[in-house]
């Protein structure tokens, strides 16, 4: 685990970061993507997909696909989990998971990173640092 994402208004969240190495737990799952980190959700602008309480792994090395769960960092330090749906003439569209928050259309140059959703958890598989 390396922070916790706070929900905020349009989707949006601040991932509360701890140092690598010095989170409160893990999450009881596999990923063979050897820089895989967890987050845990608290809010609920993502239901019904991720509830508040819940945990996301997340595979930065891995590729994404439309239809996927991603991380979405933008220039304007902006960081959402969306949906991805395509990039096309240099536009990406994100839609929220949430069906009361409109589509975002970004310009690719404006993404810093994204990163794909591997995994949304139960709390049941975290466990705390001993």
């Amino acid at each position: 685990m390396v922070g916790t994402a706070q929900l905020g208004n349009e989707g949006y969240f601040e991932a509360l970061d701890f140092p690598p190495g010095h989170g409160d737990g893990y999450l009881s799952i596999h990923s063979d993507d050897p820089d895989a980190y967890g987050l845990k959700v608290t809010g609920d602008s993502m239901l019904p997909r991720i509830k508040n309480g819940e945990y996301v792994l997340i595979e930065p090395n891995k590729s994404y696909f439309s239809g996927d769960e991603v991380v979405v960092r933008t220039a304007e330090g902006r960081t959402m989990i969306k949906e991805f749906i395509y990039l096309r003439d240099g536009m990406y569209r994100l839609d929220s998971v949430n069906a009361e928050h409109p589509p975002i259309h970004i310009a690719a140059t404006d993404v810093i990173e994204i990163h794909l959703v591997g995994g949304i958890l139960k709390s049941s598989r975290f466990l705390h640092a001993t």
